[in-house]
């Protein structure tokens, strides 16, 4: 069974003029029947005007069953969407990187810098191609197995971001063999 674990955000964004940005994360959860498959997991946040320009968060995917009884996990993608039609693209962020932590060990799976102007959907690049399966740790607490991601962003503060903020979305796919 894969559930998706509730995510933790503090996501900050400090401006050079003395605007301010602050960002919201909450993580859906999606459960599907088999550990073996393609899963999506959403994360939706609010960017909105705070003094600092760095974000950062943590999301967990977890499986009932020890990934070692597959033969492979691997990264599908990481896609940043807007969620509001008044933003015409992402350049507002400077970069943003993804990192499996296991044990206190990091191990960046995707990053992107800059965001192409005009694309309001962008995927991010994936750096990490091989197995995660390594990535995976049992959860004493529930008896899962989890995987743990670290964002890091920072948030380009010269660009314009409407008073109410932008929704944001952003997709993780992993496929499961």
């Amino acid at each position: 069974m894969l559930t998706c674990r509730r995510g933790l955000a503090s996501l900050c964004l400090s401006a050079r003029t003395g605007a301010a940005l602050t960002m919201a994360l909450s993580l859906g959860a999606s459960a599907c029947a088999s550990v073996v498959g393609e899963h999506e997991v959403e994360t939706k946040f609010l960017v909105k005007p705070t003094s600092q320009s760095v974000f950062s968060g943590w999301s967990e995917l977890s499986v009932s069953e020890d990934p070692n009884s597959v033969d492979r996990a691997e990264l599908m993608y990481i896609r940043l969407e807007a969620r509001d039609s008044n933003v015409p693209d992402l350049t507002f962020i400077k970069s943003v990187s993804a990192s499996a932590v296991v044990d206190g060990e990091s191990t960046v799976v995707a990053k992107k810098a800059p965001m192409p102007t005009g694309e309001r959907i962008v995927p991010l690049d994936r750096v990490y191609h091989d197995d995660i399966r390594p990535f995976f740790y049992k959860d004493d607490e529930s008896g899962d197995y989890t995987v743990h991601v670290d964002w890091e962003g920072k948030v380009d503060l010269t660009k314009t971001i409407p008073p109410e903020g932008v929704w944001m979305k952003v997709l993780v796919a992993v496929r499961i063999e």
